[in-house]
């Protein structure tokens, strides 16, 4: 009986396990490296929680777009948004405020805490208007996530934003960032952080429309867009392209309609 050692299949398998822990070690060194280049990274103080939506987009379709082959999409975003997630917890401590859907509130519960992480607190506080409410008398630490404006199902809940205590928030997100076949996502997140463009940006506008004059104040305003919601006299509008909040063809609209606000806009993956 042969003693020249363990079967061949056995010695791979041993190989291929010491070389896996190598890996693992590291990808630790490398994760912890991150962490600390992150720290001293951190831009100056700026008005909001922490988070940079556009940048983040920005990052994560760059490394999808040199992802070597069979590299999930799925597995990239989710392991780049825990890291993004710890260095923001690095920062500052963020609370977010998840305002659910009637439908299946632990689905918009899931939503956030895949996009912010399972360390970050997150609670149901109950209505959107009630998250909403929370991120605004809480600016720079907490954000609210509420289902998509005109999701069916949701109700009409949007018509609040209009509210003034709102008027500091802006749509800087919709989630989850990689979705499915749908026009729009499933939920928004709105803060009283800056909002930027990222690219390939949809912007959403609240206005006052008592005579129906959206379509035309689009097309003099040089907007492509449509209306995806309405409540008398309100009307939601969704537009293609990045507008910042002082955008002069939002301003433009305002000669055709009564009243222009926009919401924020989100960039999908």
């Amino acid at each position: 009986m042969s003693e020249s050692g363990p079967p061949p299949e056995h010695s791979a398998s041993d190989s291929i396990r010491r070389e896996v822990d190598g890996i693992d070690q590291t990808l630790l060194a490398l994760v912890a490296q991150r962490l600390r280049l992150g720290e001293n990274l951190a831009r100056a103080p700026r008005p909001g929680p922490p988070i940079e939506p556009a940048g983040e987009i920005k990052l994560v379709r760059r490394l999808l777009s040199i992802a070597p082959a069979g590299a999930e999409p799925e597995l990239i975003l989710e392991l780049w948004r825990a890291l993004i997630a710890a260095g923001i917890r690095r920062q500052r401590v963020i609370d977010v405020a998840v305002g659910g859907a009637r439908s299946d509130p632990s689905r918009l519960f899931d939503i956030a805490r895949r996009h912010f992480g399972a360390r970050t607190r997150i609670a149901h506080v109950g209505d959107p208007q009630t998250a909403l409410a929370r991120a605004a008398e809480h600016p720079e630490t907490c954000v609210a996530v509420t289902p998509w404006p005109s999701a069916p199902g949701v109700g009409s809940w949007w018509p609040a934003l209009s509210e003034s205590r709102f008027h500091k928030l802006h749509l800087v997100a919709g989630l989850p960032l990689m979705g499915g076949a749908s026009d729009n996502p499933e939920a928004c997140v709105f803060s009283c952080g800056l909002n930027e463009e990222a690219g390939k940006d949809v912007s959403l506008l609240l206005i006052d429309d008592p005579h129906h004059r959206l379509q035309r104040a689009l097309n003099d305003a040089g907007l492509t867009g449509r209306e995806v919601a309405r409540s008398e006299p309100r009307a939601l509008i969704r537009v293609e392209g990045f507008l910042a909040a002082d955008d002069p063809r939002a301003k433009a609209m305002a000669s055709m309609v009564e009243r222009v606000r926009v919401l924020g806009s989100y960039a999908p993956i």
